[in-house]
């Protein structure tokens, strides 16, 4: 009997509404495509500035428990948080048996990173991030990363979501691990459409709104199917 395929994506951030909405794009493209599943919201708040992760459980059948398990892609919009929902996990093998992606901006939120120290507050630089994560990766963690650097792409911060998106969709496509649920391009735009925040009576401001949306989608993707390297990469960068 073949062993049901599964896919957890955690989505950690220092966040607001937007967060939530990205959960039910997720959420949502599972179930355009034909699967199962549930949103998890495992801490914090909705607010501005405030810490928050929610993780989105996608199953071939029905999803059960209140709790999920088995991690599988770290939807990071930035360095910080992607790096803490990592080294927090007290049984790495426990919490991500099947190993786990980070998909992260290169971003660094500096105001929550502010740590004591005998020589001051400070905090940890992109740079300092990645060689926390590549120690993990030479100690054995079974860790890959897919980095992407949003501010390149000149849109707006709250496009993130659906950028990330076709970076996760992309990547599963690509990586032809069978262990995993692969969501579909198409079911994942139509996720992304259903659940895109419009202004009411403004047929012709949502319609552009949209299309906004699916273009950042598509860059997302694109960004990661043209990476050249080897599908084996631990650390990608796009």
């Amino acid at each position: 009997m073949a062993k049901e395929k599964q896919l957890t994506i955690s989505n950690p951030s220092i966040g607001g509404s937007g967060y939530l909405t990205l959960s039910t794009m997720e959420a949502d493209a599972a179930i355009q495509a034909g699967f199962h599943a549930a949103i998890h919201q495992c801490r914090g708040l909705a607010q501005a500035g405030g810490p928050l992760c929610v993780d989105v459980v996608i199953r071939e059948n029905e999803v059960r428990g209140s709790v999920s398990h088995h991690v599988d892609y770290i939807n990071g919009f930035d360095l910080s948080e992607s790096w803490r929902a990592v080294y927090t996990a007290a049984d790495f093998g426990r919490a991500f048996p099947r190993g786990i992606t980070v998909v992260s901006d290169f971003f660094v939120e500096v105001p929550i990173l502010v740590t004591a120290s005998r020589k001051g507050p400070r905090y940890l630089t992109k740079d300092e991030y990645l060689l926390k994560f590549e120690d993990l990766i030479h100690k054995g963690y079974d860790i890959r990363m897919v980095l992407y650097d949003f501010k390149k792409h000149k849109f707006r911060t709250i496009l993130k979501g659906s950028f990330s998106l076709g970076v996760i969709v992309a990547d599963l496509k690509m990586r032809q691990d069978d262990r995993f649920i692969s969501l579909p391009k198409k079911a994942t735009i139509e996720g992304i459409l259903n659940n895109v925040p419009q202004k009411k009576g403004e047929p012709s401001t949502n319609e552009k709104i949209l299309k906004l949306n699916r273009d950042v989608f598509e860059s997302g993707y694109a960004a990661r199917e043209q990476f050249a390297g080897s599908r084996d990469d631990k650390i990608i960068l796009i």
